[in-house]
């Protein structure tokens, strides 16, 4: 879908009020229905927004041994965070910077934060950035091709890399998206989705123990503003994951075109889609047991074994 200077203005405003809006409601809204699930009351799903303005009125304290990259690290990580938002449909089948990047660009981007993270932690000298950074890695050597190839499957279907095209189409099919292949692809998906944003059974979210601990523990000597700007880009990390899953492989209810019927309406499917599948993180953190890290390369090749078969059958088995 072809997209004016003013369409795309209209796009990057629009989707980056929504998501950076919503992103730590998102949060919020898994940590609640977690801790209901566990017979437990829970913090209110506004917590993460007054966490943030805690954070943010703090003073910054920073290791002696630390060099600049600590003071640039959470500013740059939100940076690409956000260009990496901006690639993706969400309210609309067309990305607001459309032409600027595609799928592979986004998953760049997504590696590039993970590595201003692990190598802040890592400047930071704490034995626990250290473990943090190995892990988080680790685990980003297992799902970044599971990622890849699910996103490939439909862009095969639709014979184009771009993120616009691909949900467009997939909106336009209808129910004849639900193909085998489609399906298989999302479940391995769903299992990046799940690591990506540090959900069981790979990463718990809530936890501080250094003998479990994989996003956390890459965080522990962030204070202050710097601790604020990285935990906006997790919240945002998280919603972008969420919503890339639902622009390829879910993305009935997304605009046709920009006008504003259509994108009013494109805001209430998106939001709605995007709190009903922040609900399936909080299911497996409250139904999944953690698995050991041991046990996780096991877990994580599930996903690429899964993308592969879809990719396969896609290739080979008749649409």
């Amino acid at each position: 879908m072809a997209v004016s200077l003013l369409a795309s203005v209209v796009l990057i405003v629009l989707q980056a009020v929504v998501l950076v809006a919503l992103a730590p409601l998102l949060s919020g809204t898994i940590r609640r229905t977690k801790a209901r699930l566990q017979s437990r009351r829970g913090a209110s799903i506004w917590q993460p927004y007054r966490d943030l303005r805690k954070w943010w009125s703090k003073e910054t304290v920073q290791s002696a041994t630390a060099s600049p990259i600590q003071g640039v690290a959470p500013a740059v990580v939100l940076a690409v965070t956000l260009c990496a938002l901006f690639l993706v449909p969400t309210v609309a089948a067309a990305a607001p910077l459309p032409g600027w990047g595609d799928l592979i660009a986004v998953v760049g981007l997504l590696a590039a934060a993970r590595f201003m993270v692990a190598l802040a932690a890592l400047d930071s000298g704490s034995a626990f950035g250290g473990m943090g950074s190995s892990r988080d890695v680790s685990i980003a050597a297992l799902i970044e091709p599971a990622l890849v190839l699910a996103l490939i499957v439909a862009a095969v279907s639709v014979g184009s890399t771009d993120l616009g095209a691909i949900a467009a189409s997939g909106a336009a099919s209808g129910l004849g998206l639900l193909t085998p292949a489609h399906a298989v692809a999302a479940v391995a998906f769903a299992i990046v989705v799940v690591a990506e944003s540090g959900h069981h059974p790979v990463d718990n979210p809530d936890t501080h123990l250094e003998l479990t601990m994989v996003h956390e523990g890459m965080l522990l000597e962030a204070s202050g503003r710097r601790l604020a700007l990285y935990m906006v880009a997790a919240h945002l990390r998280q919603a972008l994951m969420l919503a890339l899953f639902l622009a390829v492989f879910v993305p009935w209810g997304i605009a046709a075109e920009i006008a504003p019927v259509p994108l009013a309406l494109g805001v209430v499917f998106f939001v709605a889609k995007l709190l009903l599948a922040g609900q399936g993180l909080a299911l497996a953190d409250a139904l999944v047991p953690k698995l050991r890290i041991l046990r996780l390369p096991e877990f994580l090749g599930v996903a690429a074994a899964l993308a592969l078969v879809a990719l396969a059958a896609r290739v080979w088995l008749p649409a």
